[in-house]
């Protein structure tokens, strides 16, 4: 496996049977502008609930597709609700929209979320690879002006997320080509065999071999589609892009995990995060876990011992 790969996302979740309310618009600027609320059964009245973001490089995928759908079933069945919401993509805008989005979507459950049995002063973020990059946002941005929808009926609401969990995201667009090409030369020399296989795994699109570059430097890159132009230089946009840069020390918890064999985002921008956000903080409010070998979107994070050690992480956050 020379090339770089990618855990393929196959199939839906289905709603027929599920409690909860489906496809509610939160916004009227696009079709894409829906979230679900999936419950779980139980009888309270207020149910503490995550926000589900899914991935797809900003421009595929579905709030139902299959790439965080053990996500939202293990939130659910492990008595959590769970908010799985779509956003604009590249194919319709450019950034900082989709951000805008998550933010919209955050303030129409807080404000209405209690009539549909959700305990709205309990909100976490989950979300992996764009989705991961949306979640990190979603838990720094806060109420900052810059990424308000102009649209948005609900822009006074304030809220607070909680904490959030973030599967293999970016976090600094300028560093992600130089970050790849370090690990290929480490890669090159020390790494044996590859480890981590399963038959889900295709080559990441677009096709292009592990040690080839530039990667996310080339204008037809996720990122470089997001923000329109090259997401490898270190410029006013790309910082405004970059969570890294939103780092405070009232952010909320939040537990990154990372793959240390992916070779589309590279693991140290999951490392490099949380060492400054521990390091402003003076504490470890970010923990950052490299699971060994994993590439992309793994099915090594969807182990039971992980989602265990996942819903403890979020039990300490709620409770």
């Amino acid at each position: 496996m020379t090339k770089r790969m990618w855990a393929a996302a196959d199939g839906k979740l289905e709603i027929e049977g599920k409690r909860g309310s489906f496809d509610i618009a939160y916004g009227n600027a696009s079709e894409l502008q829906k979230l679900d609320i999936w419950l779980p059964d139980t009888k309270q009245e207020k149910v503490p609930f995550i926000f589900i973001i899914h991935g797809g490089g900003f421009m595929a995928l579905d709030k139902r597709d299959c790439e965080m759908a053990h996500a939202i079933k293990e939130t659910i069945k492990r008595g959590f609700a769970a908010v799985s919401l779509n956003y604009r993509m590249t194919q319709e805008v450019k950034f900082p929209e989709p951000v805008r989005d998550i933010k919209q979507a955050i303030r129409f459950i807080k404000k209405y979320g209690a009539k549909y049995q959700l305990d709205t002063e309990k909100m976490m973020v989950w979300g992996g690879s764009a989705g991961g990059y949306l979640t990190l946002m979603a838990a720094l941005f806060n109420n900052e002006s810059y990424f308000d929808n102009p649209d948005d009926e609900n822009v006074a609401v304030q809220f607070k997320i909680d904490g959030a969990i973030a599967w293999y995201p970016i976090t600094e667009f300028a560093t992600l080509d130089h970050q790849l090409q370090t690990n290929s030369l480490i890669n090159k020399y020390l790494r044996k065999e590859i480890k981590d296989q399963h038959e889900c795994y295709v080559n990441a699109m677009p096709e292009s071999e592990e040690n080839a570059f530039p990667y996310h430097a080339s204008l037809d890159s996720a990122g470089s589609i997001l923000l329109g132009e090259n997401c490898c230089v270190d410029n006013e946009l790309t910082r405004k892009a970059s969570p890294i840069y939103y780092i405070k020390t009232d952010m909320p918890r939040i537990y990154i995990q990372h793959g240390s064999g992916d070779e589309i985002v590279p693991m140290q921008q999951s490392i490099d995060f949380a060492l400054k956000a521990n390091e402003l903080c003076g504490e470890e409010r970010v923990i950052c876990e490299i699971v060994p070998d994993a590439i992309h979107g793994s099915m090594l994070f969807e182990t039971a011992d992980n989602y265990d050690k996942l819903f403890a992480f979020i039990h300490a956050v709620m409770d």
